[in-house]
Formats: structure tokens, C-alpha cells, sequence
């Protein structure tokens, strides 16, 4: 049943009627209910469908579809006064295809013949208000509402990138998605249907940060909000570590982690490019090929969605594990200076956000979190030890010198007024001394190479083994305990010098 896109049609049909609490009923249409605080009347269509009212008070809506479709869209209702007219459609009249292709086309119909009827679809039609999605928020809201995607996440990615990387859907619009998939899940024909024509169509955005002759990287936002970030795009917080929405949590897909990842990309209230924390909800982030230090001024930024900042507590820690509280962000920017909360020389890899507002529910509850950024950063280069070393050992395996040229290069390109600092880690597994003499040793290895290759004077070269103490991941599976065995080159550019 192609319910909002006849909706749409009553839409333009009663503009009119909406102005008046006693509307004027058509004179062809049957009453089938009127107890005084709701009137209910049903016009018939061609091709035995039927055009329903529901009045109540002020406020009217509309079903459109065979007599069967307002029995099921209305149960509470008694139609004996209608005629059985579901057979055989009227010669001439359209035939009946798809939920979706009959959506389209009402669609597509209306907004050719009516003047302002794309508005009033926006508007009103969807029964709810209309939401753009990635790809990533889109899976999200499927999943969560029970379905499942039937095609490869690269050809989803694909057919969204034709459109700004968005699809705009209402509620309606998702329950018929899920109503006509298959047993595959839904499909991307089904997905290509719902989208806009494609001469309407937006080109993909921007670049969200731009070059400035003050900033020596990118600066984003826009007026008291502009914020200058040396590292451009590599500022912002790689992977969401872990999401507790709290007691009220934010609607669906409000309430998806990944949304804070990234550079800042919020375009309005109705697109899922942030999160909402909820009432006590708490989101730890963290930088991979970054990590948060003290410099002079603001050290971190977080883009907090809105007008005004909603209170929010904030926390940096080095591991995930232990959290330095650093206080409570609110007014009108987001920027926080660690200096008085940091140990001097520390590197912080995790953030951790917490809703600290009284007042929060409804769609977005509390804090609304588009991105988080170092703007105190040093770059963060990782290297695997099963690539550099030997179970045990700190003696460099012949195949990783070919990686090792490589990374001198990456670093050659940050220029000759850089810091660097080599860092040994190991996992959890063996003695906690072993552990630490093992990855000092390994980080002085590294550094006999690429100094040689990397050429810069000794007091901006620091190198440290810090044992199992600062993992990146859980030490409880193989994949975690692989990812805490690494060397990191940590590089401080020119303009983050301390």
C-alpha cells in the first residue's frame, strides 16, 4: 500500500480544510465514523481504491489504498458500509506494481503536476520527519530495526556516493524497505528506488577543513567556532572504543558511535552525522595515527553540535584505563586546555565523554557529538613487532628493513624541524621487567635504522620501552595482545613543538 504518497495527494487536496476545526466533507465521501472528538470519512478512487480521512481536532490525516490496506491500516474501524470493491481494476486504470514502484511513481506524479508538492512531502507526508544517512548509519538503523542488507558494502557505498554519500528516509519509508525485502535482507535495487532522481541528485560534499594564511593546517568551523588544527585531518579520534547510552537513550540512528569519528560533517538536525550521548551516556574515543599532548593553549576541541553546548564531563587517559578528569565542557565553544590536568611530556590516546546535563530525552538526548580533535598532536606512526622481530628477540628481521626504508621516507617528508620519539610496547604475556627491557631494546634497534636514513640532531630524538603498560587493545585475545606488540614513532611537527 502506497500509504504517504497518497497521503501526499490528500495533502494538497484538504490545504484548505486544515483552517477550520469542522472541515467540509466531500459530497461523495462515506462517513464511517464521527463520535464528536474524531470524524473519519473515505472518498473512492479509481480502480477500486479508496482516498481515507482521519480528522481529529485540528489535526487530519490520510491513507490511501484498497479496501483491504485500510482495514489492515485501521482495525479500529468498521468499513461494512463500503463496498467490496478489491477486484479487477477499472479498464484504463493503472496496474498495481511493487509497494516501492507504486511509491515512486505516486510520488514522482505529484511533484510534476502539483506546485509546491515536493514542500508537502517533505513536510508532512512521511508521518515523521526525514533523515539523511550514511552508508555506516544506514546499516546501523537496518540492523536495528531487525533487517539486514543483501548486497556488498562497497557497491551500498557506490550508489550512495551519487548523492552527497546520503540517503534521505523517513520512518515510512524504512518500514516498506523491511516489509518488501527478501529473505536476503534488502536489496540495492530497492535502496536505488527510494533515492532522488538522479538529476536531483547532490554532488558530494567539500573538503570539511580549509587552508588559511594563519593556520599551518587546516581550520574548521566557522566564526567564535573556527578552531586551527596543525594536523589537519589527522587530528580527529580514530575508533570508538566503547558507547553506554545511559537511561534515555537518543532515537535511532542518533545513538551510533562511528558518528563521532572523523573530521566534523553535521549538516542539520535530521542527518545522522553525530551522536547523541543520552541521559548519563558515556563515549570513550581513541587516536591511532595521533595522540594528544600538552601544547601552549587549546589542546583538544570537541564539535559539539547546536547553538548551545550542552555540559558534558571530559576525561583523557594514556591507556583506556586510568582517566585523568579534566572537567566539565559547556558555553558557547569546546576547546580545553590540559595543561593544568597533564603530566608533563604524557601522550593520551583516549577520550572519554560523559553527558553531565539534567535536562535531556526526545530524539537527541543530551550531548549531540560531532567530532573530537587534538589540536595539541603528534603524529603517530605504528609498526607491528611480528614484522620487525623475532618471538623474544630485538635483533631486526632482514624482511623488515623494505618497511623500515619506506617509513624514513614518510618521515623525511615532515620535514628537519621535527621531534621524534620511538616508543616500545609489548603485550601482557611474560615478566613484567622481560617486557620492559624487551621493548626498550627493540626501540633503540628501529631508531639504529632509520637514523641513519633520518638525519637529525640527538636532542630531538627520545627513545623509550614502555612494556606491557600502555596497551592499545584488550590483552585477552590473540588480535588484541598482536596489536599492543609494536613500535610507535610519535612525530611532533614544527608547529607542535613544545
Amino acid at each position: 500500500m502506497a500509504r504517504w504518497a497518497a497521503a501526499a495527494v490528500l495533502c494538497a487536496a484538504v490545504q484548505g480544510w486544515a483552517q477550520s476545526p469542522d472541515p467540509l466533507v466531500p459530497p461523495n465521501a462515506t462517513i464511517i465514523l464521527d463520535d464528536g472528538s474524531r470524524k473519519v470519512w473515505v472518498v473512492p478512487r479509481p480502480g477500486g481504491h479508496y482516498l481515507l480521512t482521519d480528522q481529529r481536532g485540528k489535526t487530519m490525516t490520510g491513507t490511501g489504498g484498497r479496501l483491504a490496506d485500510l482495514r489492515a491500516a485501521y482495525p479500529d474501524l468498521d468499513f461494512s458500509a463500503l463496498p467490496e470493491a478489491d477486484a479487477a481494476p477499472a479498464a484504463g486504470s493503472r496496474p498495481r506494481g511493487s509497494g516501492l514502484a507504486e511509491l515512486r511513481a505516486s510520488r514522482d506524479r505529484l511533484v510534476e503536476t502539483t506546485p509546491g508538492a515536493r514542500a508537502a512531502i517533505d513536510r508532512a507526508l512521511h508521518r515523521g520527519q526525514v533523515i539523511e544517512l550514511t552508508a555506516d548509519a544506514l546499516e546501523h538503523l537496518v540492523e536495528g530495526m531487525g533487517g539486514s542488507l543483501a548486497m556488498p558494502r562497497e557497491q551500498l557505498d557506490a550508489l550512495l556516493a551519487t548523492n552527497a554519500n546520503r540517503i534521505g528516509l523517513a520512518s515510512s519509508d524504512m518500514k516498506l524497505l523491511l516489509k518488501e525485502a527478501g529473505p536476503n535482507g534488502i536489496t540495492l535495487a530497492q535502496i536505488e528506488e527510494m533515492m532522488p532522481p538522479k538529476g536531483e541528485r547532490r554532488p558530494p560534499d567539500g573538503p570539511a577543513g580549509r587552508k588559511t594564511a594563519d593556520c599551518p593546517g587546516l581550520e574548521y568551523g566557522t566564526g567564535k567556532r573556527a578552531i586551527c588544527l596543525p594536523l589537519g585531518e589527522l587530528s580527529f579520534a580514530d575508533t570508538a572504543v566503547r558507547f553506554t547510552p545511559g537511561a534515555k537513550t537518543s532515537r535511532t540512528p542518533f545513538d551510533f558511535p562511528p558518528s563521532a569519528l572523523g573530521e566534523p560533517d553535521y549538516r542539520s538536525t535530521t542527518s545522522a552525522d553525530f551522536i547523541s550521548l543520552g541521559c548519563d551516556g558515556e563515549l570513550v574515543l581513541q587516536f591511532v595515527d595521533n595522540v594528544l599532548v600538552d601544547v601552549e593553549g587549546v589542546d583538544l576541541y570537541v564539535f559539539e553540535i547546536g547553538p548551545i553546548v550542552e555540559r558534558t564531563s571530559l576525561a583523557i587517559s594514556v591507556d583506556g584505563r586510568d582517566w585523568i578528569d579534566v572537567g566539565v565542557i559547556e558555553g558557547a565553544r569546546s576547546d580545553v586546555d590540559i595543561r593544568p590536568f597533564a603530566k608533563k611530556g604524557e601522550r593520551y590516546g583516549f577520550v572519554r565523554l560523559r553527558n553531565a546535563g539534567k535536562a535531556c530525552g526526545g530524539n537527541h538526548s543530551g550531548a549531540d557529538i560531532d567530532a573530537v580533535a587534538a589540536v595539541g598532536a603528534e603524529i603517530r606512526l605504528s609498526l607491528d613487532s611480528a614484522l620487525l622481530f623475532d618471538v623474544g628477540k630485538s635483533d631486526l628481521k632482514p624482511e623488515a628493513l623494505a618497511a623500515l626504508d619506506t617509513l624514513a621516507k614518510q618521515v623525511q617528508g615532515y620535514g628537519r624541524d621535527i621531534r621524534v620519539t620511538v616508543e616500545g610496547h609489548t603485550d601482557s604475556t611474560g615478566a613484567d621487567a622481560a617486557n620492559l627491557a624487551l621493548s626498550e631494546a627493540r626501540a633503540r634497534s628501529v631508531w639504529a635504522y632509520l637514523g641513519k636514513r633520518v638525519v637529525l640532531p640527538a636532542d630531538r630524538i627520545s627513545i623509550r620501552g614502555y612494556g606491557e603498560s600502555r596497551p592499545v587493545a584488550p590483552n585477552d585475545t590473540d588480535e588484541g595482545r598482536a596489536k599492543n606488540r609494536r613500535v610507535d614513532l610519535l612525530i611532533a611537527p614544527a608547529s607542535g613543538r613544545r
